[in-house]
């Protein structure tokens, strides 16, 4: 580094903590919190569906249909809530001149109950929302819940000129200032606990930094991070978030990966290793070179996909939208229907009967129920990406609760995907010589084995002239006028010389062929390490009743072996990517199949999985393409922990939905007892809701035990 980048690293390094804003970004005052703003816009615009309305299509629509256009941003209040807290007061002294029949000596004073303030306050959303939805040829919940307002407000206008009879003339008014009051509180707080369970992408979005330091000829400039090219070099000082994917060109340090990974173990890193935008810099500048745009990161791509999840409904989450559509009028029906037997069956008076049936649209609104599915699915989605685990959609998730056999890869996936040379077996040939060809031939494959390889040999290499990849079988190239196949043993045991085969098709490693011009010419012989956490990942699946299944197109003894020690008991080796796939579709008929493996070559007995996950997605574009479900870091334990907080989830969406139709069915025979009126039945309908949000948002705090 020159002088001056010397002397204007320290200067920009300095206090590491000052002028630092939470993106990430070094900044004049005020700088971060304008930059900012896009991120807030960019979190508003996240959909999701409640209530059969879908929130990115209806923006300012909460999830019973309520027009609720001016969401609070964050630090502020809102004005609903301020609606709310000036409703209040005017609310108990309605009740307090109906109570203590104020209006009795002139019936008329009635018509100006304060209760209109907060029908007007809280109950013009209600109302702005039903008609929006109509116009759209949507029956919503809302629509409901203004018939019944509007009901109450006509029965206190009635007995205000004195048709009718009741207990303070005032209170039908009341009942409708109640009822706006109840339904607006209960939208803020489903809200709230909704917003609460959706954080996963606000929380990822926040993790992306706004401004990025730039070096350049002149020094160190600041620099929106959406202007950075692939090739700009980049400061990252300590205790800063990392502006973008790249390579470390210059310090050495430690890296908190935990923001995407979920692992909190820091990484070192040095010059050559590979850093991402989002994580941590902790103890030293280090400079990195872009090897991305901001829209290509990996954070970005995980952003990106959390929000299609949630686009992406479940197949659950459809059927509770399909039910809300025909609830409402079935409620409506239901309503007249309890009308008519309150008036003829019970011999009840009109206004009595109209009571009831307005209950009875106020009680078996399907919010909860509809509330149930989105936001459960929300917050295990949310939960598992907090955990570095990344779900495509809710069809994966809902998948993995009913997952009954796993098939595991091997290389990369049981095991670290490091290989390494063991041992080298010429045959007729210079041992060096074997070694120089095969690496020669392998130099520019980008699979494992051929790495290993090749970094096994520490002299100079040929360039090869051609080079052809036999897929699952090994490879093919020309070099220095001769051709050169390193292949796996099966298909090639017939040049296998009699005194090396049983040692080679007996070895507990995985073995490849060298053959030269057609001719057996030596072996290589490639051990890989378990990788840790795979016993344990095994035992857990085996514990909740999964089938474990190892599927690899490495030899029998080399497969046994690692089978052996992490306890799978039923190998498939040797197999080509169409053997895998005839595999999957034979243990379908057990269930549905989850494909664990690399996300690349895997990629076909993925497709045929019922549903697939690739290990070691961070950074691996291709394997977060792939995939259902890719975990960024490489820890087989979260296999277990997600199919269990798939099950989890959809058990308490289950326990939920028919805790919200028995709430309804008690609540309809109520009201049409007359043991529950608009009120009361506005506080039953508010209590299930906010319940069934509460007990989903739980799900963002489950921990695998």
């Amino acid at each position: 580094m020159e002088n001056k980048d010397l002397h204007s690293l320290n200067e920009h390094i300095g206090n590491p903590n000052e002028g630092v804003c939470h993106c990430g970004g070094h900044h004049d005052e005020g700088t971060c919190s304008l930059d900012n703003k896009h991120n807030e816009e960019e979190h508003e615009s996240v959909g999701s569906s409640c209530c059969g309305i879908d929130l990115e299509e209806e923006n300012h629509t909460s999830c019973c249909g309520v027009d609720l256009s001016a969401s609070p941003k964050k630090g502020k209040l809102g004005k609903y809530w301020i609606y709310l807290i000036v409703s209040l007061p005017i609310l108990i002294g309605s009740y307090l001149l109906s109570h203590f029949d104020i209006y009795h000596p002139y019936p008329f004073t009635a018509l100006f109950d304060p209760a209109w303030i907060v029908v007007v306050l809280c109950g013009t959303p209600i109302y702005r929302g039903a008609i929006k939805n109509l116009k759209r040829k949507k029956i919503t919940a809302a629509l409901l819940i203004s018939i019944a307002m509007t009901a109450s407000l006509i029965m206190g206008i009635l007995m205000a000129f004195g048709i009718g009879e009741g207990h303070g003339h005032g209170s039908y008014i009341f009942a409708a200032g109640e009822i706006a009051f109840l339904m607006t509180l209960g939208q803020q707080i489903e809200g709230a606990t909704s917003r609460k369970s959706r954080s996963a992408v606000k929380a990822l979005i926040d993790m992306t930094p706004i401004l990025a330091t730039l070096k350049t000829e002149d020094g160190y400039i600041d620099v929106n991070v959406n202007t950075i090219n692939v090739g700009d070099v980049l400061l990252t000082r300590p205790h800063e978030i990392i502006a973008i994917d790249g390579t470390v060109v210059s310090g050495e340090g430690s890296v908190d990966t935990s923001s995407i990974t979920g692992e909190y173990a820091p990484l070192d890193v040095a010059p050559g290793d590979k850093v991402y935008a989002g994580t941590k810099n902790l103890d030293s500048a280090l400079e990195i070179r872009a090897t991305s745009l901001s829209t290509q990161t990996t954070l970005s791509k995980l952003i990106d996909y959390v929000k299609e999840a949630e686009k992406k409904k479940a197949p659950f989450v459809r059927l509770a939208d399909k039910w809300a559509s025909y609830f409402v009028p079935c409620t409506c029906t239901l309503a007249v229907i309890v009308f008519l037997v309150a008036l003829f069956g019970f011999k009840v008076s009109v206004l009595d009967a109209i009571q009831r049936a307005i209950t009875v649209l106020i009680v078996v609104c399907p919010c909860a129920m509809t509330l149930a599915v989105p936001i459960g699915v929300a917050a295990g989605i949310g939960n598992a990406s907090k955990k570095g685990i990344l779900v495509k959609s809710g069809v994966a998730f809902e998948a993995l609760s009913k997952i009954k056999v796993v098939c595991l890869d091997k290389t990369g996936t049981l095991t670290e995907g490091k290989p390494v040379v063991q041992e080298v077996l010429p045959y007729e040939i210079d041992k060096d010589e074997l070694l120089r060809l095969s690496a020669s031939a392998e130099s520019k494959s980008e699979h494992l084995i051929g790495k290993a390889i090749v970094k096994a040999y520490d002299g100079e290499i040929s360039e090869p002239e051609s080079t052809e990849s036999k897929v699952g079988v090994g490879i093919k190239a020309r070099v220095e006028g001769r051709e050169i196949e390193i292949v796996k043993l099966a298909g090639v045991e017939n040049l296998l010389p009699e005194s090396e085969k049983e040692k080679l098709l007996s070895a507990p490693s995985t073995t490849v062929a060298v053959i030269i011009d057609g001719e057996y010419k030596g072996a290589i012989l490639i051990t890989d390490s378990l990788r840790s956490g795979s016993q344990n990942a095994v035992k857990e699946l085996n514990d909740i009743g999964i089938k474990t299944i190892m599927l690899t197109g490495d030899n029998i003894p080399s497969a046994s072996l690692i089978a052996s020690q992490v306890g799978i008991t039923e190998v498939k080796a040797g197999l080509l990517p169409e053997d895998k796939v005839a595999e999957i579709e034979k243990h379908k008929e057990a269930g549905k199949v989850l494909m664990v493996g690399d996300g690349v070559n895997d990629a076909p007995a993925m497709s045929a999985s019922d549903t697939s996950l690739a290990m070691g997605a961070m950074g691996n574009s291709v394997a977060i393409e792939t995939a259902d479900v890719s975990l960024l870091a490489n820890d087989l334990r979260k296999v277990p922990f997600l199919i269990k907080l798939s099950r989890v989830t959809f058990r308490l969406v289950t326990v939920n939905i028919i805790l919200s139709l028995c709430i309804s069915l008690t609540a309809v025979i109520l009201s049409s007892l007359g043991l529950l009126n608009a009120v009361s039945g506005a506080l039953v309908h508010n209590a299930s809701s906010v319940y069934v949000c509460l007990s989903a948002s739980l799900l963002l705090f489950y921990k695998n035990k």
